[in-house]
């Protein structure tokens, strides 16, 4: 069918078409011409966009090259910190061994406590049998 029957009303009685659509038709982009055919005023312009383009790219590697030397650094970072960090905790377990390692073992502990119960031993029995002037009178007596 054609156009002109499409939009006549047949004789036949309304026809269960639809409604014709009034819309203009769309329109397409212009083509841009080819670089062979540009006119000089416009060949300018499209340089300028190339050009603006290209910085661009250039710009846009230049800021993926600094993101992935940060990230490389922020790992390095990370890494000597935790070195660091472990260096400290085994420097802190090492003094702590070592204050260990000074103390008396149990041997002279025992030494220690023998000998000032023989001393303490020894200052009672001078106190009861020779007193203590002005606080405690002999209770042994002199011999």
């Amino acid at each position: 069918m054609t156009d002109i029957a499409k939009r006549e009303p047949s004789i036949e009685g309304p026809a269960e078409r639809p409604a014709p659509s009034y819309a203009p038709p769309p329109v397409a982009a212009p083509a841009p011409p080819p670089p062979g055919n540009v006119p000089l005023s416009e060949r300018g312009g499209l340089d300028q966009v190339s050009r603006i383009e290209e910085k661009t790219a250039r710009i846009e590697e230049k800021f993926a090259r600094s993101e992935a030397l940060l990230l490389r650094v922020e790992a390095t970072f990370q890494d000597t910190l935790t070195k660091f960090g472990g260096l400290a905790r085994t420097a802190d377990v090492n003094a702590l061994e070592q204050r260990v390692r000074s103390l008396p073992g149990a041997g002279a502990i025992f030494v220690v406590a023998l000998i000032a119960a023989v001393i303490g031993a020894v200052v009672t029995l001078a106190a009861l049998r020779f007193g203590i002037p002005g606080v405690l009178p002999s209770l042994l007596g002199p011999r």
